[in-house]
């Protein structure tokens, strides 16, 4: 049986990592939307944990990846150059991904 605990803890680290880099773009649009998932998991983390609320964070962060107008289609530049610091953009949200969707496995 996995690990629910340290898998949310893994995700609330991804979170925190992507929103510090997102505030690098005082106009990003998705700002809040990630800082409103790591508030939803930081609440879950004090509470007994149960599988439908962890799936409803999961789908909460990953249902933004994907499709036209995503967070996917996101790019974090100004005058024409990467916003300093951006750089790790992709695996931060990538990292974030895949932490929602471990959340969201069940091992049989």
């Amino acid at each position: 049986m996995p690990d629910r605990r340290a898998q949310l803890a893994s995700l609330q680290r991804h979170l925190r990592a992507l929103v510090a880099l997102l505030r690098l773009d005082a106009d990003c649009p998705w700002t809040r939307h990630f800082e409103s998932c790591l508030s939803r998991a930081d609440l879950l983390a004090k509470s007994a944990l149960d599988q439908e609320a962890l799936n409803a964070l999961s789908g909460s962060v990953m249902h933004v990846f994907g499709g036209m107008g995503s967070f996917n289609d996101y790019a974090p530049w100004r005058n024409g150059q990467v916003i300093r610091g951006m750089e790790a953009l992709d695996a931060a949200s990538g990292a974030v991904y895949d932490a929602a969707l471990e959340l969201r496995r069940i091992d049989v």
